[in-house]
């Protein structure tokens, strides 16, 4: 049998395991919830999970090359320490990837979602026909990555693009990287359901406030969906404002970097029909490089779904083994 690398992608409540004989398919994939508390914890739980995978597709330690993880926190690249992360601060200071590469005896790298959802795309998504492009993670969070000229950008300090957290509004609702008003704030799953939650607490004529049982604090940024699914003017009114905060920064994407596509990926991504055309009006609208037709853009949806954290965390893995190998042979 030959070698394989193991993916391990930590998302806000689910984490996922997958396996890849180091092509851009699964052989295996697995979803579960998992909770959190210590570090020790979190090993345990990647040692379980990835035993299990190892398990259930009839290899064993021996057959792994390398293991890669998708973290929803800034680690450094080097030695896998996590600095910090919105719900990941009982990790800060802790090295995600030593004990693990000394478990099992190879490579481990970890990697913040973003790029690694970017990782993904480049590897086995649009990245195929595409050498130029953004990707925005739209789910809890807004998250952003870039590929230029084929290559996944990742910045000095261990850092990443973050045009998710530009201001497109005047809103001052607070965001959890410490500032105010970030579009992060007011198009992520948590702002979705904030506009829900406003509508009903000032009285608005709305499905949702029947769908929350009339408890503004209980709106969630599905029903917000549903309402909007079932012909809600409010539901279709915040998805709508939410659409154009989003074109908007997508036209901002476009003025600074000239992508050809900018993919949505995330949690919200399969909810796009409901956007995505507003997005790219918007963007055309206010992108005066797309309105006299001095260059191409288009924003799409991912066909990747929940297997992009896992491809990408497999995908910068397999990279790590073939460069140390490249030297070995210098």
């Amino acid at each position: 049998m030959r070698g394989c690398f193991v993916g391990v992608d930590f998302g806000k409540t689910n984490v996922r395991f997958a396996l890849s004989e180091g092509q851009p398919e699964l052989k295996y994939f697995l979803k579960r919830p998992y909770p959190r508390s210590s570090s020790d914890q979190m090993l345990r739980q990647i040692y379980e999970g990835t035993d299990r995978t190892l398990a259930e597709t009839g290899y064993n330690r021996r057959d792994i090359l390398g293991i890669g993880i998708d973290v929803p926190a800034v680690v450094n690249r080097r030695t896998g320490v996590i600095y910090w992360g919105p719900d990941w601060d009982f990790m800060a200071g802790s090295s995600l990837t030593r004990p693990i590469s000394e478990r099992y005896g190879v490579p481990v790298v970890a990697e913040v979602d973003t790029v690694t959802a970017t990782w993904g795309e480049q590897w086995a998504g649009v990245g195929k026909t595409c050498r130029r492009f953004a990707l925005l993670t739209w789910g809890t969070g807004l998250g952003a990555g870039l590929v230029i000229d084929g290559k996944v950008q990742e910045y000095p300090n261990h850092l990443f693009p973050e045009f998710g957290h530009s201001r497109v509004s005047d809103d001052d609702w607070p965001c959890m990287c410490g500032a105010n008003g970030c579009v992060n704030a007011m198009v992520s799953g948590g702002g979705i359901a904030k506009h829900g939650r406003l509508a009903v607490e000032n009285g608005r004529q709305t499905l949702l406030r029947e769908l929350c049982g009339r408890d503004p604090g209980k709106v969630t940024s599905p029903m917000v969906f549903k309402a909007a699914e079932r012909k809600d003017a409010v539901g279709i009114e915040i998805l709508n404002r939410v659409a154009v905060l989003l074109g908007r920064l997508c036209a901002n994407v476009v003025l600074t970097v000239q992508p050809e596509k900018i993919v949505i990926v995330g949690g919200l991504a399969e909810r796009c029909d409901w956007v995505l055309e507003t997005i790219n009006q918007t963007m055309r609208d206010n992108c005066w490089l797309l309105f006299k037709g001095l260059t191409q853009c288009e924003v799409i949806a991912s066909g990747l779904g929940d297997t992009v954290g896992v491809l990408g965390a497999i995908c910068k893995v397999r990279r790590t083994v073939e460069k140390r190998k490249e030297r070995e042979v210098i």
